[in-house]
Formats: structure tokens, sequence, C-alpha cells
């Protein structure tokens, strides 16, 4: 039997406007769920797809002892970042605020001010295939609010791909049945 909970990539990526309904595990995304990068994960670096979870801790502790007596969260977050080597402005957008892809005279143009509000989107990270309990079965992760707040540093090199760095920061939505998104593994 396969060791099952020894799980590695390649994960896709896909948004959607917020408000729109998680595909089921075992289903296509489709409607107005989106691939990032033109080819999936084909167009991921070799680094992969990294799901980043912290939290800050801090301590109450009493006069009468050096050891903590509670502890409380201040913060936390849960990101997705990738770096996509996909320069095509229906991609690129991503990384400039959702910005409109224009066409127009034979050219296509996006603006690069991203103005000072900040557009959210849903995403859904599926591992196809990568179910650490049921073997063929996927894994996803859902997250109902996302910003992305990577920062533009492209490079142009010979021998290499330009990299645009995507990082999606989950925003906490209390009107979602699972504000903090969630984990989903298929177990059939």
């Amino acid at each position: 039997m396969p060791e099952l909970e020894l799980v590695n990539g390649p994960l896709d990526i896909y948004w959607a406007p917020t408000g729109e309904s998680f595909t089921a595990i075992g289903v296509t995304p489709a409607g107005n769920w989106l691939k990032i990068g033109t080819s999936g994960a084909h167009n991921f670096s070799e680094d992969g797809v990294s799901i980043i979870s912290d939290k800050n801790i801090d301590y109450f502790r009493g006069l009468a002892s050096g050891y903590p007596r509670k502890a409380f969260i201040t913060e936390a977050n849960l990101m997705v970042s990738v770096s996509m080597a996909d320069l095509s402005l229906s991609q690129f957008r991503l990384a400039l605020n959702q910005n409109t892809v224009s066409s127009g005279g034979g050219i296509d143009h996006i603006q690069m001010d991203v103005g000072l509000d900040v557009s959210e989107i849903a995403l859904l990270v599926r591992g196809t295939g990568k179910s650490p309990q049921f073997d063929g079965g996927n894994i996803q992760w859902e997250l109902p609010r996302v910003v992305e707040d990577g920062s533009r540093d492209l490079s142009f090199v010979k021998g290499g791909p330009v990299l645009v760095e995507l990082n999606f920061v989950l925003i906490y939505d209390e009107g979602q049945s699972n504000p903090g998104g969630r984990f989903v593994v298929a177990t059939a």
C-alpha cells in the first residue's frame, strides 16, 4: 500500500470573484474559476506553491513565576505564495490589483497604477490525486477572501524566465461559514 500521508506537489491555483461557490473536491473547477498561470502549475517555478500559516502569541506571566499562566493569539495569517513564469496580461493583472486588460489599435495594455483600494478575490488551491487519506483523491484549500500583496521585482535575465511573485493573504470573513478558509481532504 502506498504511503498516502507523504504528499508532494504540484498544486494548481484557481481564482474567482468573492462570493463564488467553491467547486466540490472531486470536480474540475468551472464557472467563474480561472486557473492561475496560462498552463497552470507548468507556469510555476520549481519552488512550488507555499501555504503559510503563522501566528503571534503573547503570554501573561504572573509576578510569582517566570512561567506563562495564559497565552493569547494576537495575530494570525494564512498566505499562499507562488512564483509564476507567465507575463501574459491576463495573468499579470493578478499582481496589479485586478486591473482590466484593454485592447485596441492592435495592442493590449494594462494600467500599472494599482490605486488605493485593494481588490479581493476567492482562491482555491487544488492538489489532484494528493489526498493523504484516499488513493487518487484530491486535497484543496478554500479561501473565500484574499488580497494579493506581493512586491514586483521583475528580473529580465539571460537563461531564465521572468517570475512574477504572487502572495495571497487571507482576509477573515465572519460572514462565511468558514471565515478563515478551510482545508478539504478526499476520504472516499
